[in-house]
């Protein structure tokens, strides 16, 4: 089962949806496809928001910038 959360990455306000085999952890490295190409991407912040009917949304906050 996937899990679908909301990304935003280096501090950009368009915020994208993404499913994920398991919930990324913070400091991880994530692949995600970004204009046409594959990028590594570190979890910077894991925040889980109260849900609607449809259950808990969670929101990742990656970046590019190394640790």
């Amino acid at each position: 089962m996937a899990v679908r959360c909301r990304i935003s990455i280096d501090d950009d306000r368009d915020i994208d949806e993404l499913a994920f085999q398991e919930l990324p952890r913070v400091g991880e490295s994530v692949s995600m496809p970004i204009e046409g190409s594959s990028r590594d991407l570190r979890v910077l912040r894991v925040v889980h928001m109260p849900g609607s009917e449809q259950g808990a949304t969670t929101m990742l906050e990656l970046t590019s910038r190394i640790l």
